[in-house]
């Protein structure tokens, strides 16, 4: 059941780094959903920079041998992207509690600042010491990079292929904004899962076996969008997903118990083509070198 537990954990930090005609709100029309989503995709060219906060509820709930299992962990981040001078950070603590046990607490970072990315690690459960370390970020991979890390990039991916309808409008921060409730593609979310999931080494690899039981698993997902009218840029997403795994369906077979996921995740993306400071903190200066694969 632990390792049930542990790749549960993956595939939530999986998560957190995914037409139709015109609809109509009482008697002003909307435009096609259609036409939203192209814009909102074609935005994505005209960010420079942006800041966003995310926070993220997960529940789990089942048995393992007779006994019961529940836990909760929440996640809180915050970030920045600086399109144009190739630099970015994100700030993440998460923490992990059950009836029994005593509060897990576990962080990360990432930084990328002139060339150099600094990575800071802090997860007790995966045996990961607090420890910074620092690469040389290889010439042309930023794209790649900023890619796995880039809110808004998930989004487009998850639009692309995905039933979209308009549901009404909103303000969010002030700022008016359609309202978009998206059904995505199963498969192609998994794809992007398990992409984001690659980072977490033979974790990640546990969580690309089990695509053969993704209806099995997947029992609910939902997105929710809010698209600014002005600039189609991203303001707000919000995510539910439902999971049930079991030791058959996660390749451990010789396990017994079953959990029930729930993963709620609220996004807030604000400051757009905004003056962005990525500030390394100084803890990070002394950190060890290492090199990219």
């Amino acid at each position: 059941m632990k390792k049930i537990l542990i790749i549960a954990l993956a595939i939530v930090m999986a998560f957190s780094f995914i037409a139709c005609k015109g609809e109509t709100e009482g008697e002003l029309e909307l435009p096609p959903a259609q036409e939203i989503v192209d814009r909102a995709i074609e935005s994505i060219g005209n960010v420079r920079t942006y800041r966003f906060d995310m926070d993220m509820t997960m529940k789990m709930s089942g048995e393992s041998e007779g006994r019961p299992v529940e836990v909760r962990t929440d996640m809180d981040s915050t970030g920045a992207l600086d399109m144009e001078n190739q630099e970015m950070m994100m700030d993440m603590t998460m923490n992990m509690a059950t009836p029994d046990e005593e509060e897990i607490r576990m962080a990360m970072a990432i930084y990328i600042i002139e060339d150099m990315m600094y990575m800071m690690t802090d997860i007790p459960m995966m045996y990961m010491d607090t420890s910074w370390t620092k690469s040389e970020v290889p010439e042309g991979t930023w794209e790649e990079i900023s890619e796995q890390m880039n809110q808004i990039e998930s989004m487009v991916e998850i639009l692309d292929a995905a039933k979209v309808e308009i549901t009404g409008t909103e303000k969010v921060g002030g700022i008016d904004c359609y309202v978009v409730e998206v059904t995505p593609d199963l498969k192609q979310l998994w794809e992007m899962v398990v992409k984001n999931a690659a980072a977490a080494g033979e974790v990640g690899a546990f969580v690309g076996e089990v695509e053969t039981h993704l209806d099995e698993i997947l029992r609910g997902f939902s997105v929710k969008y809010w698209i600014a009218k002005d600039t189609y840029f991203l303001a707000k997403m919000e995510t539910d997903i439902t999971m049930h795994l079991t030791p058959e369906a996660m390749g451990y077979p010789e396990e017994e118990g079953e959990v029930a996921m729930n993963i709620t995740m609220d996004m807030l993306a604000y400051d757009y083509n905004q003056s962005v400071s990525i500030v390394l903190p100084p803890e990070a200066e002394d950190a060890v070198e290492m090199s990219m694969p």
